[in-house]
């Protein structure tokens, strides 16, 4: 018999009732749990279901559902974080693939001679770049002076935190005389691509 332990594979976890919580997504990205005795509960990833376990006793999860229900476990979403990306200015595009489906959701700011661009197409999957003021595509930049990349609230949260007037680790590049200044322009329903002023 298999020990129960954290990180055993959840499929060695014998007579497991695996449930998703009531508030799971509907595209699975969520957890599960079952009870595994000794008063203990066992955690899995929905999205995968043979992968290692997480194993708590009553107590500790008793202690964390009653501290998020008391909003003392309140972490900012990236829903919170786009709210402060708006509130700064950005600018919100959703570019559509061939069959006319969102394939991300992209924001731009342009400032201080640069331009922040981000990039969610998951919520484990976003990019935030700071560009030079005069990048011709934003977003396939050949230049970038700063970039992070992965979960949505990590990026997110990176971007916020960055300063405006300067560029961690850039402080050795020319500075670019160019105007951050430039426009998006249509170019097919749905898309749409921003073009720098040169003037």
């Amino acid at each position: 018999m298999t020990e129960i332990r954290n990180g055993v594979s959840a499929a060695l976890v014998t007579g497991a009732r695996w449930r998703k919580g009531s508030r799971s997504g509907a595209v699975g990205n969520c957890v599960e749990v079952s009870p595994v005795g000794d008063g203990r509960t066992a955690i899995r990833d929905s999205k995968a279901p043979t992968g290692p376990t997480l194993v708590f006793s009553g107590q500790v999860i008793r202690s964390f559902a009653t501290a998020a229900r008391g909003g003392v476990l309140r972490m900012p979403t990236a829903e919170t974080y786009l709210r402060k990306l708006v509130a700064r200015g950005y600018d919100f595009l959703h570019p559509r693939d061939a069959k006319g489906e969102i394939a991300a959701v992209v924001g731009v700011r342009a400032h201080h001679n640069v331009i922040d661009v981000v990039r969610l197409h998951a919520e484990d999957s976003a990019i935030a770049s700071r560009l030079p003021a005069d990048a011709a595509d934003v977003l396939n930049p050949t230049d970038v002076l700063w970039q992070r990349a992965g979960w949505a609230t990590d990026v997110l949260r990176d971007l916020i935190s960055l300063p405006d007037d300067r560029t961690p680790g850039a402080m050795t590049r020319p500075r670019s005389e160019t105007s951050a200044a430039g426009c998006w322009v249509p170019t097919a329903p749905g898309r749409a691509k921003w073009l720098p002023a040169t003037a």
